[in-house]
């Protein structure tokens, strides 16, 4: 709730005379009689003016107190309740290319692409994956991309997870830096930057508006280089300036084809190489999160103000493992009742760890033989992560790893177990996990992308290759120039 504080306007009486008398001074001829009674009288009169005249004060400070403006201030910092990021969104509008004013290819006269349908209510891995190929679209298009917030609920301040409040909707900047998230494009490339919603409806008074539900129905099975190919085609024959994709439609990269290396792997080539990846970077909210727990990560982390090239610059003897627990159980069942393959990019070719979904299920069932193939891949014990840990470091890329670090939401007495565990393997200079953090509140709600920027920068990588957030860090890993043979899956 915010508090109002009324600010009264300035008041002639902040400074209050006091009264003077004008009777006569006193005189030794008079008679001491009427000389105290005198006396008395002028104290009397006094006590009468500076009543009155307070009594003016108040009355009048009363009225003009609830006559004034309101001065809304915000609220006080409650870290009960999850942070609103509201200082993040202020940097966000006051972004230089936020200025109707600037010439073309900016301002009123820029091309811009609004992708209104993008995916709400979703995990952060299964969102930015959607949001780099969103900003990829726009990038050969040549329209200027509009960025939005990461969205769990647009209609709440605060959402339930599992029992706990998060925000409800977190800036992207506090995510993600990089030409997806407003920052300018490095030479030479001479796109214009992306803008904010709020801009994009300032600047484009009139639109075109697309239902893509046609476009889905025409590229339904299509893959991605076909999908990205159909949307230039069309976008290019728009003659108005502003184009939206209508809001609350099926997205024009659906979820499926995330999860089809069929479909997904011929635009690879081209993407890989598109500044949406070769700029990326990560907020300052997240790099000042790694930075203050070097400690904890890898003591070769300096504070160096260049994001984008420590991400290319990897961690010396850093092995990052990416270990989900709690609710993923049931989603690697679900895996195995449908004999789903990995996420798509974590079937690029270069990658040296295949799988094959086994024979004898499908169709929502599998055998129990199947269960177990998946679980290992998928949802390893204690004794398989250590066990594919300890063939990692037989190869030439894992000779000199010398620290762990786990990427994990278990709990801390599993971790605690995990981590024995993998002492009995070898002596490690550190192993820590994700419960080792010590974050800010703001930092708090953005530790996956803490997590993601750790295993970026990790000299070896073991992943999920069923998950999202594993296949967002390997798409980063190789667009920034880290060797295929880094990259691992259980």
């Amino acid at each position: 709730m915010l508090k109002a504080i009324v600010r009264p306007r300035w008041s002639r009486f902040e400074s209050i005379p006091h009264p003077v008398s004008t009777l006569p001074p006193p005189t030794s001829k008079r008679h001491p009689f009427y000389t105290y009674v005198r006396r008395r009288l002028i104290r009397l009169l006094t006590a009468i003016v500076f009543t009155c005249v307070l009594g003016v004060f108040l009355l009048r400070s009363y009225i003009w107190q609830e006559s004034a403006p309101l001065v809304l201030l915000p609220p006080d910092r409650d870290e009960t309740l999850p942070p609103n990021y509201h200082d993040w969104y202020e940097k966000e509008k006051s972004l230089p290319q936020h200025d109707i004013s600037l010439p073309y290819p900016q301002g009123s006269e820029g091309h811009y692409l609004w992708i209104a349908n993008h995916a709400t209510g979703v995990g952060w891995g299964n969102v930015m994956q959607e949001a780099l190929l969103n900003a990829h679209l726009a990038y050969l298009s040549r329209r200027i991309y509009v960025f939005d917030s990461y969205t769990w609920n647009a209609d709440t301040e605060y959402s339930d997870y599992n029992g706990h409040l998060i925000p409800s909707r977190i800036p992207l900047t506090a995510l993600v830096s990089g030409p997806m998230a407003g920052a300018a494009f490095v030479e030479p490339e001479t796109h214009p930057p992306a803008v904010i919603p709020e801009f994009f409806h300032e600047v484009c008074r009139t639109k075109t508006v697309i239902d893509p539900s046609d476009m889905r129905i025409k590229l339904f099975d299509a893959s991605a280089m076909t999908t990205i190919s159909a949307w230039i085609d069309k976008l290019a024959r728009v003659e108005d300036r502003c184009v939206e994709i209508m809001p609350k439609t099926n997205s024009i990269f659906e979820f499926w084809i995330f999860g089809s290396s069929a479909r997904m792997l011929d635009i690879w080539p081209s993407f890989s190489k598109s500044p949406i990846l070769t700029q990326f970077a990560w907020s300052p909210l997240v790099i000042s999160a790694v930075e203050s727990n070097r400690a904890v990560v890898h003591p070769s982390i300096i504070d160096t103000g260049n994001s984008t090239q420590d991400l290319r610059v990897p961690l010396p003897g850093l092995l990052a493992l990416h270990i989900r627990r709690g609710d993923f159980d049931e989603h690697c069942k679900h895996f195995a009742r449908w004999s789903s393959r990995y996420n798509a990019f974590n079937e690029i070719p270069s990658l040296p760890d295949k799988f094959e979904p086994p024979e004898g299920g499908g169709a929502g069932e599998n055998t129990p033989e199947n269960f177990e193939i998946y679980a290992k891949h998928c949802f390893p014990t204690i004794e398989q992560i250590v066990g594919r840990v300890a063939d990692v470091l037989k190869t030439p890329e894992g000779q000199n790893i010398s620290r762990v670090y786990v990427l994990t939401n278990g709990k801390r007495d599993w971790l605690d177990e995990l981590k024995s565990k993998l002492g009995e393997l070898k002596q490690w200079e550190s192993v820590h996990t994700s419960r080792d953090l010590h974050l800010s509140w703001e930092q708090k709600f953005v530790a996956q992308a803490v997590d993601m920027l750790i295993a970026q920068r990790a000299e070896v990588y073991i992943g999920n290759g069923f998950s999202s957030l594993t296949s967002n860090v390997n798409v980063l890993r190789l667009s920034h120039g880290f060797k295929s043979e880094t990259i691992r899956f259980w």
